[in-house]
């Protein structure tokens, strides 16, 4: 239920990006531009949601090898969303908001580390579990909030 109520929040966010327009002046966009701004909302977003929502399953729920092994597709979904961002070409104000974006990344993987080396069940686990879970949702939540203030301020669409 966590995950279906936190993805229709990322949308109606999301949409408000279109519905609610700022004054602004609007900017043409280059295509890496464009692809980055389509990458960040179709999959960049969702991917910092996701992680502790797999975090959770995984402590509360995981048998055996299961937080090892969602900490390792976890950080490498990140690797490679991360790497494939590095490669466009931005101006300064997409620049910003790819910066914005990989302190998240930052505080997601190191999150990962750590989490990497919990136990299913311990008590002192579920414990470093709650203390991670509201600050990797807090940070979610400012990227995808540096992405709609980016759509707002240059009245961007795709």
């Amino acid at each position: 239920m966590k995950v279906n109520s936190r993805i229709a929040i990322l949308f109606l966010i999301t949409a408000s990006i279109f519905i609610f327009p700022v004054l602004g002046e609007q900017v043409q966009l280059t295509n890496d531009e464009k692809s980055f701004l389509s990458d960040m909302v179709s999959e960049g977003i969702p991917l910092l949601y996701q992680i502790p929502e797999a975090m959770d399953t995984g402590v509360y729920f995981g048998k055996d090898t299961a937080i090892s092994d969602i900490a390792a597709k976890e950080s490498d979904l990140l690797n490679k969303f991360t790497t494939n961002i590095s490669t466009y070409s931005l101006g300064t104000d997409a620049s910003a908001l790819r910066s914005s974006y990989l302190k998240s990344v930052d505080l997601a993987k190191t999150d990962l580390n750590k989490y990497s080396t919990l136990v299913p069940g311990c008590g002192s686990c579920i414990t470093e579990m709650n203390n991670m879970y509201p600050e990797l949702v807090k940070s979610a939540n400012e990227a995808n909030l540096e992405l709609i203030k980016f759509y707002q301020k240059n009245q961007v669409s795709l």
